[in-house]
């Protein structure tokens, strides 16, 4: 059975359940790991895998090369080589498997291969090599690399790397805000990745009726939901439901002050872990984040404030920071409308500063 496939302009590459890799297509440059530079009409197996006894997990064909990540996190490439994009420090072809040493310190989590460069996602970060034309290498130049690099841009504590991809000439990676507070690896280097169907089922729980043990009215709204979920990823909720509060009777508790979007929000990171967050909210969600102590998304509120400000916005959400004491966001909102003022001050935003507003950021330019 095949668990794995990858392919690109003109070969194929599978991983068996067995880790037993086959390759299929023009052989030319050596892509297709077999030791010569034949074609192959059928799948043919990459023998020195086996012989070597290593067991890869995915893998990755590129328009002249082919890469391979294995179980225990090393990479080994093969095929072309001429812009460097099989990492081993050289512009030669290899025809088998080789081991790309410059990752031997880290554990190689993912591997993806454009038309002529490689893109690495380790346990320190994403890595590329290659033909650099284009700036699909990421590193602020057009320079071919034949060792691996780190992306410095991405190689930060404000990201985690969920996902990486490259085509021809060009690279993507996903990524999520984080925090010094994230827990990534918390569990150890085994932990198996949650997969997309979990995801879409926590997600089908929020505001579920089927199965949901206590009901919250939120802006003249219920919202279900379950004790135990909000309990043990809260614990506020794990005090409010606590024995010999009134809470953990009542059937029916109700949210004051609070809009029923942003608190579903908060129920849908709560549930997943995971939220996409309109910078308009924002604010709101943060204060309801800082309410039920769930600080990462706190951190989250403040990343998605950092990157969404415009002349248009920043005027709101200073204001409404400013009226909720909420200190983290005011200062960001106000240093950008410092910086801009020029520009704010011309649209029509500025209506939405209070007069004291305007007069403490005239006062601080």
């Amino acid at each position: 059975m095949v668990t794995q496939l990858s392919a690109c302009g003109f070969h194929t590459g599978v991983i068996t359940q067995d880790h037993l890799v086959y390759a299929f297509g023009e052989g030319k440059f050596g892509r297709l790991g077999t030791g010569s530079e034949r074609n192959s009409l059928s799948p043919k197996l990459v023998e020195e895998f086996s012989r070597l006894q290593i067991r890869p997990k995915e893998i990755a064909c590129g328009g002249f090369h082919t890469a391979v990540v294995t179980e225990d996190g090393q990479l080994y490439t093969y095929g072309g080589g001429e812009h460097g994009q099989l990492g081993l420090s050289d512009k030669f072809n290899r025809l088998v498997p080789t081991h790309v040493t410059a990752f031997d310190t880290e554990k190689v989590t993912m591997v993806s291969c454009g038309w002529s460069h490689t893109v690495v996602l380790t346990s320190k970060g994403i890595s590329t090599f290659g033909n650099g034309e284009h700036g699909k290498l990421g590193h602020g130049s057009v320079k071919k690399l034949s060792s691996p690099h780190l992306v410095d841009t991405l190689n930060s504590k404000d990201y985690k790397v969920l996902s990486i991809a490259s085509y021809n000439e060009h690279t993507a990676a996903l990524v999520e805000p984080t925090s010094e507070q994230d827990t990534t690896g918390v569990f150890g280097t085994n932990t198996v990745t949650v997969s997309t169907s979990y995801m879409r089922q926590m997600r089908d729980l929020i505001n579920q009726r089927d199965y949901a043990d206590i009901v919250f009215r939120v802006d003249g709204d219920v919202v279900y939901a379950h004790r135990s979920i909000l309990a043990s990823r809260s614990d506020h909720f794990a005090t409010m439901f606590a024995s010999g509060f009134r809470e953990s009777t009542e059937k029916e508790i109700a949210i004051p002050n609070v809009s029923r979007m942003v608190f579903l929000q908060l129920m849908e990171y709560i549930y997943t872990d995971s939220v996409v967050i309109d910078p308009d909210f924002a604010v709101e969600l943060y204060i309801l984040a800082d309410m039920y102590g769930i600080h990462r998304l706190q951190a989250l509120c403040v990343t998605v404030v950092k990157r969404n400000l415009t002349i248009h916005n920043a005027p709101v959400i200073l204001q409404q920071a400013s009226d909720e004491n909420c200190q983290e966001l005011k200062i960001i909102a106000m240093e950008f409308a410092i910086e801009n003022f020029e520009r704010i001050s011309k649209s029509d935003c500025i209506r939405s500063l209070s007069h004291e507003m305007l007069l403490e950021i005239l006062s601080r330019r």
